[in-house]
């Protein structure tokens, strides 16, 4: 899996990011990858079937599905159709803030970046999670009242926490991801580990809550030396690959929901991306790790060799992380 990002030359960004850009990119190639795969095999078109000729006769009457769904109250159908309809257009969209975001900061426009991530990890994702918790309410509120789908609506962080955890034990990942951490990273502005805090920054030229208020004499990013970019390359990409990963492990149990996948395609895409999270890993500063991360980077390395054990390879070294990425291969030899 050569990432999009290969292609990409030049720009400003440190070497020292290399791995953890090329993370950023092929976790977000394989979710572009499911758009076009899922257009090319028409994977988001959804058929109901209607039983009488008296049930196709109203619906030709009436003229819009979504009525005749309500008042035949056919929910399940509708809920359907919305969460195959709108997988592929919320998931394009996030994935091109992503891409825009992480080109901005090959270019070292770090305020372009930090912006175009926000609506992303704060709002599109919220959407999908809606999905995931319960996709006949999910439908109910589009249908009636969108605004309730709004991240607002959680109210709080410990709201926020709590329905992550559900999303979490819904798609199997309570080990691997910490609700409390997500929560902190997406909504979180008294912290100082959180994007909301920095992304607010990059977003207003002047904030004045007290846990990110502008300094005097200063506007947010705006004077932004060498040494305060190195610092925001740094936190980017120490936290932004984990966040990206949970992504693609909700949009992957949405998918299989619509189209499921194979197992043996599904353990290759992990395979790849596990290879270049355990050298992302070992690329962090250790002033920018947590055990959060931490736990993270053990979770993934704990499957990736037991995967490559059941499947009758040996442990994988650092050289056969770099083929794994790239082709897929297990390692060689004994």
């Amino acid at each position: 899996m050569l990432s999009i990002s290969e292609n990409k030359k030049g720009g400003f960004l440190p070497e020292a990011h290399d791995i953890a850009h090329t993370l950023c990119f092929v976790i977000h190639d394989a979710m572009v990858q499911i758009i076009k795969s899922g257009e090319e095999q028409n994977v988001f078109t959804t058929r109901i079937s209607l039983k009488t000729d008296n049930e196709v006769e109203s619906l030709e009457e009436m003229g819009d599905i979504f009525l005749w769904l309500e008042i035949e109250k056919r929910f399940d159908d509708r809920a359907k159709i919305l969460k195959t309809y709108i997988l592929p257009f919320v998931l394009s969209d996030m994935m091109h803030c992503v891409f825009e975001s992480l080109e901005s900061s090959r270019k070292a426009k770090l305020s372009i970046s930090y912006m175009l991530i926000r609506k992303p990890l704060q709002e599109s994702l919220y959407l999908l999670e809606e999905i995931v918790l319960d996709e006949l309410d999910f439908s109910e509120k589009l249908a009636t009242d969108p605004l309730k789908l709004r991240p607002s609506n959680a109210s709080s962080i410990e709201n926020h926490v709590q329905r992550i955890r559900k999303v979490l034990e819904i798609i199997g990942e309570s080990t691997r991801f910490d609700a409390n951490y997500i929560a902190q990273l997406r909504y979180e502005k008294r912290q100082e580990d959180s994007f909301d805090r920095i992304c607010n920054k990059a977003m207003h030229l002047f904030t004045e809550r007290r846990s990110i208020r502008t300094e005097k004499l200063n506007i947010n990013f705006i004077f932004s030396g060498w040494d305060t970019k190195l610092a925001q390359w740094s936190y980017l990409y120490s936290r932004l690959p984990y966040l990206l990963f949970y992504i693609y492990k909700v949009v992957e149990y949405i998918l299989g929901g619509i189209a499921p996948t194979t197992q043996k395609y599904l353990d290759d895409i992990q395979r790849r991306i596990s290879a270049l999270i355990i050298l992302w890993w070992e690329s962090v500063e250790e002033r920018y790790k947590c055990h959060q991360l931490t736990d993270f980077a053990k979770e993934t390395k704990f499957w990736l060799y037991e995967h490559c054990k059941s499947s009758r390879y040996r442990r994988p070294e650092n050289k056969d992380l770099l083929r794994m990425y790239k082709t897929g291969a297990y390692p060689k030899g004994e």
